[in-house]
C-alpha cells in the first residue's frame, strides 16, 4: 500500500516536471520564450497564457523610438513620434491631427481646426465654414441661390457650368457676364456702331468703337455732315454762311445807295453850275 502511494507521488512529480520542462522550452505566438520580454511587441511578456502587457517587467525604452504612456497596470508603450515628426500625445501642425500611439488621428476638440474651418458635429473632424454671399449662407460644395457661384474650400468661386447664370447674364467659361439687349457682352462694342455695352445699356462711344463707313467721330457720337464750329458750318473757302450773308447785305446796301441818291446828286451839281454862271 505504501509502495503504491510512493509510486503515485513519483508519477505526479514526473508529470509536473515534464509540464514545467515543456513550459520552459515552448515559445509564445511571436516566438518569445516563456517569462521573456517580447522582441516584437514593446512592453509585452510571454507568460503561460501567452503574451501579456507588463511594462513594469518589460520597459518601453528597450525598443528604440518607444516611450511609456500612462502608469501602473494601464501603462502602454507608444512610438515617441508620428510619421510627420510630431511627439507622442502632441497635436500635429496639420490640424486637427493628434499623435496617438504613433498614429495621426483626428481630434478637432483637442487640436482645433485650420483657418476657414470649424469643428464638425462629431467633435473630431473639421468642416468648412459656409460661404457668405451677401448675407446668404452657402454650405460647402453647393451653389449660391444667386447663381453663378459655388462654395469651394470656404470661398465662393465662379462655376457657371454647374450653377448657371442670373437672368440678363450669359456664361463666358465659368464666369457670368452682363449682356445688352442685342447680345453684346459687358464692355464690348456692338455691331451697331458706335454703341458699347455698359452695365446692360447700349451707349454711344465712338472714341472706343469707331463709326460706320462714311461717318466721322464727333466726341462720343458719329456724324454724317461736315464738322461745325460754334454752330456754324465751315465751307470750303473758310467763310461761314453768316459772313457771306453780311457781305451780301453790305453789297446790296451800296447798290441801293447808288441807285437812289445818284440822280439827286447830279441835279444838285447842275443847279449849282447855273447859279454860278448867272452871278458872273
Amino acid at each position: 500500500m505504501r509502495l503504491c502511494a510512493q509510486l503515485l507521488v513519483f508519477a505526479g512529480f514526473l508529470i509536473a516536471l515534464s509540464g514545467l520542462s515543456f513550459a520552459l522550452t515552448s515559445d509564445c505566438s511571436d516566438g518569445t520564450a516563456y517569462f521573456d520580454c517580447s522582441t516584437k511587441s514593446p512592453g509585452y511578456l510571454c507568460g503561460p497564457s501567452g503574451l501579456v502587457l507588463y511594462v513594469q517587467q518589460c520597459p518601453c525604452d528597450q525598443f528604440p523610438g518607444y516611450v511609456q504612456e500612462g502608469t501602473g497596470d494601464t501603462a502602454t508603450c507608444v512610438l515617441a513620434k508620428c510619421s510627420d515628426g510630431t511627439e507622442a500625445g502632441e497635436c500635429s501642425a496639420e490640424k486637427p491631427k493628434d499623435c496617438l500611439n504613433g498614429v495621426l488621428v483626428d481630434n478637432a476638440t483637442k487640436c482645433g481646426c485650420p483657418e476657414g474651418k470649424r469643428i464638425a458635429a462629431n467633435q473630431l473632424k473639421c468642416e468648412f465654414i459656409p460661404c457668405d454671399d451677401g448675407g446668404v449662407s452657402v454650405p460647402e460644395g453647393t451653389c449660391s441661390p444667386k447663381r453663378g457661384k459655388k462654395c469651394v474650400g470656404g470661398e465662393l468661386v465662379d462655376k457657371a457650368s454647374e450653377c448657371g447664370c442670373p437672368s440678363g447674364q450669359v456664361a463666358d467659361g465659368e464666369v457670368c457676364g452682363i449682356v445688352c439687349s442685342d447680345g453684346t457682352g459687358e464692355g464690348e462694342c456692338s455691331d451697331t456702331l458706335p454703341k458699347e455695352c455698359v452695365n446692360g445699356y447700349l451707349l454711344d462711344n465712338a472714341e472706343k468703337c469707331g463709326c460706320p463707313s462714311g461717318q466721322t467721330i464727333v466726341g462720343k457720337r458719329c456724324s454724317t455732315g461736315a464738322a461745325t464750329i460754334g454752330g456754324s458750318e465751315l465751307l470750303e473757302g473758310g467763310n461761314s454762311f453768316e459772313e457771306e450773308q453780311t457781305v451780301e447785305e453790305g453789297t446790296t446796301g451800296l447798290k441801293s445807295l447808288s441807285c437812289c441818291c445818284m440822280p439827286t446828286a447830279l441835279i444838285g451839281i447842275a443847279a449849282g453850275f447855273v447859279f454860278f454862271r448867272r452871278k458872273r
